[in-house]
């Protein structure tokens, strides 16, 4: 699927292999042989994504971006693998990203760099060059569906999750403001309100139980929220953001809380209104997060409280997604690039 984003349009090298389910969006650009499986999204709406040669995104796998201030580079034959995240970051040549990794805001990866799966690259480090005589050997393995260690993760959604809800979102109880990406999949009792947004590759599947999502409130692309009656219902409050390949079960989620890139949220948790999980967070089931609170680590505990610009950062991001969602819907008014 390629889709324009207000006025930008992508373009592509030749010889790309792109799966039905996958997305590529707005003002990106990418060299020759561009492999991107299924449900896998490159999203350049906010700013540039520039992708070189002979390049793999797998499964559920997410390229995005920093809206209005920076973009992403990718080198050539790098290799992401299933339910990886590229966030406005640069890779350099040859980079192979493991299962279930982040590479987050202006983080620099090396030449020939191999990064372990479940990892997470923290804003602004630097991974430097790596001469590894396996890293060719990983890449292909990630390639070819048969992925060796460290680049395989045991943590993921099963593509079974997503068959299950491929073709239900008509059913969803959606306001008229509200957006739901062309490749994202709902199933279930789904009440989704004014302004709320699910994007691209999501699954959101309340089974025989239910899931809200609040007004004004974000979920990104290629996260997984998954709940039944026996589990609980799933509820997310307003002005909420729920980042790209997050997993939540049952719990609830309080107004203008934020949910990082990556993290894994059990059932049962509640975020009081203005709680934090920090990108790669492992929050265990039954955990409250304090309001005001950012919990981080494997398995999250209490890292430190909020700081004002933190909480200004957060609203940005929020209203930043709300325009998305109207650009999206087609009611946007188009910004500078």
């Amino acid at each position: 699927m390629k889709l324009p984003y207000l006025q930008f349009e992508t373009e592509l090298g030749a010889s790309a292999t792109i799966e039905d389910t996958a997305a590529v969006i707005g003002r990106m650009a990418a060299g020759a042989r561009l492999t991107l499986r299924a449900f896998a999204t490159l999203r350049a709406d906010g700013e540039h994504i520039r992708v070189g040669h002979d390049v793999y995104f797998g499964e559920h796998s997410t390229s995005h971006i920093v809206d209005s201030r920076f973009g992403t580079t990718v080198g050539d034959y790098v290799t992401v693998g299933r339910y990886g995240v590229v966030h406005g970051c640069t890779l350099a040549d040859r980079v192979v990203v493991g299962e279930g990794t982040a590479i987050l805001d202006e983080a620099s990866v090396g030449a020939g760099a191999v990064i372990a799966a479940d990892s997470i690259v923290s804003p602004g480090k630097t991974v430097r060059e790596i001469s590894s005589a396996d890293a060719n050997a990983i890449a292909h393995s990630i390639r070819e569906g048969e992925v060796l260690a460290p680049a395989r993760s045991g943590g993921l959604p099963t593509m079974r999750s997503t068959r299950r809800a491929r073709s239900s979102h008509r059913d969803a109880a959606r306001s008229p403001t509200s957006y739901v990406a062309p490749t994202a999949m709902l199933a279930g009792e789904i009440e989704l309100r004014d302004d709320a947004g699910i994007y691209f590759g999501c699954v959101v599947d309340a089974g025989d139980g239910r899931v809200v999502v609040g007004e004004r409130s974000n979920v990104q692309d290629n996260s997984f929220l998954l709940t039944s009656l026996a589990r609980g219902d799933l509820v997310i409050g307003a002005g909420v953001t729920i980042g790209h390949n997050v997993q939540i079960g049952s719990g609830s989620f309080g107004d203008d809380c934020l949910v990082g890139i990556m993290s894994r949220v059990a059932d049962g948790v509640v975020v009081e209104p203005g709680g934090c999980i920090g990108a790669g967070a492992w929050v265990e089931a039954g955990v409250v997060v304090k309001a005001g609170w950012i919990w981080a680590g494997r398995p999250a505990r209490p890292f430190r409280e909020l700081r004002a610009a933190e909480r200004e950062e957060f609203a940005r991001g929020r209203d930043v997604y709300v325009e998305y969602g109207a650009a999206y819907r087609g009611t946007g008014s188009p910004r500078s690039p």
